[in-house]
């Protein structure tokens, strides 16, 4: 395999693909998948002047009937071609930062920088900005081989490498609430994300796990924000399409906030109260339901200003295990029905995750036995 790298024009590229010179193996390629939102963001990151990934080629040099013809199959950067064709044949108009506010969640910068493009299409894109998009030059990577075999194992382990989940794509949003949650979450690879220890010590947490538990850090802050902004009275859903806007509407997360303090403490009392039962041994590590539910529940005492009614956290929590292990088994009681099952299915939903917490809360509070008598309500 010879492998020779080059920049073309998107106008070459795209000329290429209408003289169909240019075209995917429909035995080993997929077809059209990317949404159109997503195909709006590639174009405005064209736009923007940001650099597009490698797009592969396996060029394809025969002789038919004593004239030579050269065809490229693409070996990756199919959706990116497709995109690109697209837009310069009026499938789509490009975001507004401003007016598709909602559905763009741009960064607050880019939404005060000048944006020539905005919600056109590319014939209605100024002559200079046409010529602008037609003349960017993309990386391409060209190969040569007659070996059709060898292109086929270049796309599977151009495929084969993992893609970004869900929060390491938020790692890399900007903003102060990113910043926020790599602290307290943690990313061992980076030194200066060490990681709150109630995800270290409690949770055990490890590096293998993506992300996951800076997911569930930002999760549990949600839920904080909801419980505090409603009084006390309700939650939110915490699925990916709700950590996704929070982070967008607080790219001017205030790190010194109350909250964020106050999300801190709750943290703190709860890796007093469990860190040596679970270092020791005496309590399996906590899990992520449990670590939502003991951080409400932290925070309603602290309400009332009765933090010290967590001493018995350690064994209180054991006991509520125990009920819930017992009621699992048996496939029926309270403990399943209103705790263990909810966990199962649909446990990030607002509804179940409110559901969940009520019994949580009360029968934890009666092992804590709390005074005053008020706090024996929970949510």
């Amino acid at each position: 395999m010879q492998t020779n790298h080059l920049t073309k024009k998107v106008d070459h590229l795209l000329e290429w693909k209408r003289a169909n010179m240019l075209s995917p193996n429909p035995e080993y390629q997929r077809g059209s998948v990317w949404t159109t939102p997503q195909k709006m963001r590639l174009v405005d990151s064209v736009m923007r002047g940001y650099p597009i990934p490698l797009i592969d080629l396996h060029h394809i040099r025969k002789e038919v009937a004593g004239a030579q013809r050269d065809d490229f199959e693409i070996i990756d950067g199919q959706q990116r071609i497709d995109t690109l064709h697209e837009f310069m044949e009026g499938h789509f108009k490009l975001f507004d930062p401003i007016a598709d506010e909602a559905a763009a969640q741009f960064p607050s910068f880019i939404k005060e920088q000048p944006c020539r493009w905005a919600g056109k299409s590319f014939e209605e894109l100024d002559k200079e900005e046409q010529i602008r998009f037609r003349d960017t030059e993309l990386s391409v990577v060209m190969i040569q081989t007659d070996a059709q075999n060898e292109a086929r194992d270049l796309f599977i382990r151009l495929q084969a490498g993992m893609p970004l989940n869900a929060q390491e794509k938020r790692d890399a949003w900007p903003g102060n609430f990113t910043e926020y949650i790599l602290k307290i979450g943690g990313k061992p690879e980076i030194p200066r994300y060490p990681g709150n220890e109630f995800f270290n010590a409690v949770m055990k947490a490890r590096k293998k796990n993506r992300g996951d538990y800076r997911q569930l850090a930002a999760q549990m802050f949600l839920l904080l924000m909801a419980r505090r902004e409603s009084g006390g009275e309700e939650l939110c859903g915490i699925k990916r399409a709700n950590v996704d806007m929070f982070y967008y509407k607080h790219l001017n997360f205030a790190p010194q906030s109350a909250e964020s303090q106050r999300f801190k403490d709750i943290l703190e009392i709860l890796t007093h109260r469990l860190s040596i039962a679970v270092g020791e041994g005496h309590l399996k590590k906590i899990v992520g339901h449990e670590a939502i539910h003991l951080m409400l529940l932290v925070d309603r005492l602290l309400d009332h200003d009765q933090p010290e009614l967590a001493v018995n956290l350690s064994s209180a929590l054991e006991t509520f295990r125990l009920n819930v292990t017992q009621d699992r088994k048996a496939r029926r009681g309270d403990f399943w029905v209103e705790y263990g099952q909810l966990t199962q299915t649909g446990s990030h939903a607002k509804d179940t995750i409110e559901r969940r917490h009520k019994f949580f809360a009360e029968k934890m509070l009666a092992l804590l036995n709390p005074q005053p008598e008020d706090l024996q309500t929970p949510l």
